[in-house]
């Protein structure tokens, strides 16, 4: 069934059809095919070709049928046909690579991917999954992560998907398994009854449940297609998606298929029950797109959902939207290209540690749909990115299709949908719990790189231990975890100084690499420090420079802003140190410092501090104890060891530009003023630029008195009386950051 290739219900509506006898076999099938029966119209196809073998245009339309009704092994005989004729459409090739890899033809797949790039090259979700062929062992092999059951109390013979928790005591989904009451005909896509909404409420444990029945309310479950849901606590509201209709008839789009919107019905408490309105539940619902599948986060605030809306990458695609004042919900925001495709990406599922599953068959995956899982990167608690997708692998993906992955608060255990092979029905729903992972990890020398045999290493959760291992003769060690969890690592070793390392485990988690620097040789710490809070900035690139050999080393700063290094004797370095801040006009300047081995002996540490300066493009920043004499302009010994720091600053940071700007007190008349601060904004530009700085990056401003920092004014009528420790605040050298 094809539940959801088309957003899940895209639904086309025809009651009868009349068909004369005499009419041209390939136009009755191209009538089904408009109406989206395309069962009916393969039958008429499938006659014409009989007629005619080599009839491209009925080759087409059957191998695109199969595809749309998510055959892929009918659909692969055809398209193969296809790809042969040099006057066909390109995007046979991606087709019938798609239908290879659903079949697990991967080698033959390679080849028709390469085809279709050769003729549209930029497309990058079909180089993702041409690369993601390589990865099809890794993700076909059982790690041990999950324990994955067939959900039989809640399946069907019928297609049962679109699972979602109910308060702590149920679950939702949907369901085609009911014949239909309201009208006489079924989905012409699907050849199905329509879809309604069940509740099965849990038996005496977490995997146990009632018999499912019909969700109550007289507005839940009414005519044609209910959707997937999502349930806020909170706000007690259900979220479902349906297909467009009200209680007299549906609302085709001008495709001639009925699309989702996103509904809301309330529970009223005192009534024990549903509200009998279902209201639209957000302002972006449209007749000719789809908006469906909603996933609400625990606090009721922040939406995700799927939309083949016009603007996105490809297909079907991601996003979001966040409660306004007054309870309305605001523009949504695509989730961007690190998670949309020209594919497809539905289902999505905002659990509660804050990691978004959503399904793809655009992304690296085995075949069909497959799960993803990825966390968002904020600036404090704004979402700016999201991290690279990660496919959840096998047990939980296959080459069918597999969505609509949901895991309770416990992080543990859950459910997700698949059409796999050996289900009760068509979709079937199946339950996982999270066994754990076995964590890897290597405790090596820094220096040289080799492994440290006898290392003791302690696995602590909160500074509360959890294992205790020695290193084997590899430097290796293992413990056993949970994603989602994070560790911190400790590794000590005689003859050594002790490091650690701290680990947010995923699903596929990373090997621990644990550096240590032998005692007994001459050892950096670096500690990086923000220029005015003094915090220790965690996550801080720090690059080492060995001046004799030009040799690089980099390193990550741990969380009390450290780094450490092992030198060599009779050595100077220079070390460079910066970090990333994630939003586009906020910068933490670069800083370069130097060291030097020369005349120490080992064993020894030296220490380097690192204070990098967080600026914001346009705003001013003084340079302090800028003198000039009274009524000159040319830079004084004194003045030019401040603009020497300045100098340093664009030398480390080669890309910065950058306005230098002079400013006078109100004493002597405004033009004075004005002509004198831009005689000393030039000679300082100047000065800066006899050091080595291209002059194309400065642009020299004089200001005068029209930019006072006080209420020190002294022009026609208007005199404020002030000290000359408040004039000397005026008079002052300033630069701002016009380019990063």
């Amino acid at each position: 069934m094809n539940l959801k290739k088309s957003l899940t219900l895209a639904t086309a509506i025809v009651v009868t059809v009349l068909l004369m006898a005499e009419k041209p076999i390939v136009k009755v099938g191209d009538w089904y095919y408009k109406q989206f029966d395309f069962t009916r119209a393969i039958e008429f196809y499938e006659k014409a070709l009989k007629k005619d073998n080599a009839n491209t245009y009925v080759l087409q339309r059957i191998a695109d049928s199969y595809r749309l009704l998510n055959k892929w092994d009918k659909a692969e005989s055809y398209y193969a046909q296809l790809v042969q004729n040099p006057n066909a459409n390109v995007v046979n090739n991606l087709y019938y690579a798609e239908a290879l890899r659903a079949n697990q033809k991967y080698a033959e797949a390679k080849l028709y991917y390469k085809a279709y790039l050769d003729g549209v090259p930029a497309d990058n979700s079909v180089k993702d999954r041409l690369a993601g062929i390589d990865k099809v062992e890794e993700l076909s092999r059982d790690r041990g992560f999950y324990d994955v059951r067939n959900a039989t109390q809640l399946n069907s013979k019928y297609s049962d998907f679109g699972v979602s928790f109910y308060k702590n005591s149920a679950v939702h989904f949907c369901s085609n398994r009911l014949p239909d009451h309201y009208v006489k005909h079924v989905d012409n896509w699907t050849k199905g009854n329509f879809l309604q909404i069940y509740e099965a409420s849990r038996k005496d444990s977490a995997s146990t449940f009632q018999t499912p029945e019909l969700l109550k309310g007289k507005k839940v479950n009414a005519k044609y297609h209910e959707g997937t849901s999502t349930y806020s606590e909170r706000m007690n509201e259900l979220y479902i998606d349906r297909s467009n209709y009200n209680a007299k008839r549906a609302f085709p789009a001008g495709d001639k298929t009925v699309k989702l919107k996103i509904f809301k019905i309330a529970y009223l408490a005192d009534q024990n029950g549903w509200d009998n309105q279902a209201i639209e539940a957000v302002p972006f619902n449209d007749k000719e797109y789809s908006v469906g599948h909603p996933s609400l986060t625990s606090d009721g605030k922040t939406l995700y959902f799927a939309s083949d809306k016009p603007g996105g990458y490809g297909g079907v695609d991601l996003y979001v939207t966040t409660r306004e004042i007054g309870g309305d919900w605001g523009t949504p925001v695509n989730l961007g290209p690190k998670i949309n495709t020209s594919g497809d990406e539905m289902f999505p599922f905002i659990a509660e540690d804050g990691t978004l599953y959503f399904s793809s068959n655009g992304h690296t995956g085995l075949g069909g749909l497959d799960v993803f899982s990825t966390v968002a990167v904020k600036t404090g608690n704004k979402i700016t990115s999201w991290g690279e997708p990660e496919n959840l692998g096998y047990p939980i993906n296959t080459n069918s299709d597999d969505f609509g992955y949901i895991v309770a608060a416990d992080n543990k255990n859950g459910f997700f949908c698949s059409n796999r092979p050996g289900g009760q029905g068509d979709d079937d729903i199946y339950s996982f719990s999270k066994k754990g992972v076995i964590l890897n990890g290597i405790v090596y020398d820094a220096a040289t790189t080799l492994p440290i045999k006898d290392a003791k290493v302690v696995m602590k959760e909160e500074e509360v231990e959890k294992g205790k291992a020695n290193t084997g003769k590899d430097g290796d060690f293992s413990f056993p975890a949970i994603p989602g969890k994070t560790y911190k690592f400790y590794a000590t070793k005689e003859g050594y100084l002790p490091n650690n390392v701290t680990v947010a485990v995923k699903e596929k988690p990373d090997l621990v690499k644990i550096p240590l620097i032998a005692e007994a040789g001459i050892n950096l710490e670096v500690t990086v420090l923000d220029k005015k809070t003094r915090d220790p900035l965690v996550e801080a690139k720090v690059k080492l420079v060995n001046l004799k050999t030009n040799k690089e080393e980099v390193c990550s700063t741990n969380k009390d802003g450290k780094c450490m290094f092992t030198l060599d004797p009779e050595t100077r370095y220079r070390l460079e140190g910066s970090k990333e801040t994630g939003e586009p006009d906020t910068k933490y300047l670069t800083v370069t410092a130097t060291t030097t081995t020369e005349g120490k002996k080992a064993p020894t540490t030296l220490y380097q501090v690192l204070e990098l300066e967080k600026v914001r493009k346009g705003v001013a920043i003084k340079i302090e104890n800028i003198y000039y004499d009274l009524d000159k302009w040319y830079i004084r010994p004194d003045a030019a060891k401040e603009l020497d720091k300045l100098v340093k600053v664009l030398q480390d940071n080669p890309t910065l530009e950058i306005e230098l700007s002079s400013h006078t007190d109100c004493r002597a008349t405004a033009k004075y003023n004005a002509s004198l601060s831009s005689k000393r904004a030039e000679s300082a530009v100047q000065y800066i630029s006899s050091q080595g700085v291209d002059i194309k990056r400065m642009i020299a401003a004089g200001y005068g008195e029209s930019r006072l920092v006080n209420k020190c004014e002294c022009e026609g009528n208007v005199v404020v009386p002030c000290t000359d420790e408040q004039h000397q605040e005026n008079r002052r050298t300033e630069f701002k950051i016009l380019k990063f």
